[in-house]
């Protein structure tokens, strides 16, 4: 009974960790401060570091550009970020390294709990700063256009409002893609997921547009 117990235990921490609240964080290699959280995906303390960071002048019900900052353990075989805090119906970024090692950004989104399909309304552009790996965690930079606002039910416009907290989601998988050099691979099921408030007040740089720039200057990749 024990045992049972605890597997069940175990199996739920898993299918659905928690992520801790968020933080400021100044990357002076990008020159901007980004709102950061940490999501799990392994009870032993392994997880996702998630870092986002906006412009200062942007009004609520409106849509922005984000600079996406995320830093990833080598294990992992692909992992995904919700814009809208769950699987379904909002723009989703997945990524995992491809077979040169370099990180591959993929565009997509999900009408139902099906396997993701190519979402081109929202874009992304991998920046070379802040965009690098070592012998435990690879991390990069990039500039996403159309994550922000995306078309609901019915025809509603639902956004990332700039200020407090928005829902996020997460999700991992241990296995790579079927063709990991390809934005537009298949990927697996994912075995865990989590949700969490992540503040966007706390993400607002009053020189975004200025460090957007010089990080385009940085020869950007197309995502």
């Amino acid at each position: 009974m024990f045992w049972n117990l605890l597997f069940v235990v175990i199996v739920t921490l898993l299918r659905s960790v928690s992520a801790a609240e968020s933080v400021a964080v100044h990357d002076a290699e990008t020159g901007l401060t980004y709102s950061q959280n940490f999501a799990l995906y392994k009870v032993d303390g392994r997880g996702i570091t998630f870092r986002i960071a906006i412009p200062s002048n942007v009004s609520s019900n409106s849509a922005y550009d984000v600079v996406v900052q995320v830093i990833i353990p080598n294990d992992v075989g692909w992992a995904g970020l919700a814009w809208g805090g769950s699987m379904t119906k909002n723009p989703l970024m997945v990524f995992w390294r491809g077979s040169n090692n370099q990180p591959v950004l993929s565009s997509r989104s999900a009408s139902s709990h099906t396997p993701p399909q190519l979402y081109t309304t929202a874009t992304y552009i991998l920046f070379n700063t802040g965009t690098k790996s070592n012998s435990t965690h690879w991390q990069f930079t990039a500039l996403c256009t159309g994550c922000t606002s995306w078309a609901a039910d019915g025809g509603a416009v639902r956004y990332v409002q700039p200020n407090g907290g928005n829902r996020l989601a997460f999700a991992y998988s241990p296995t790579k893609p079927s063709n990991p050099s390809s934005p537009t691979s298949a990927i697996t099921v994912h075995d865990v997921h989590a949700y969490w408030n992540h503040d966007f007040g706390t993400a607002r740089n009053a020189g975004f547009e200025a460090a957007v720039q010089r990080l385009l200057g940085s020869q950007g990749v197309r995502a």
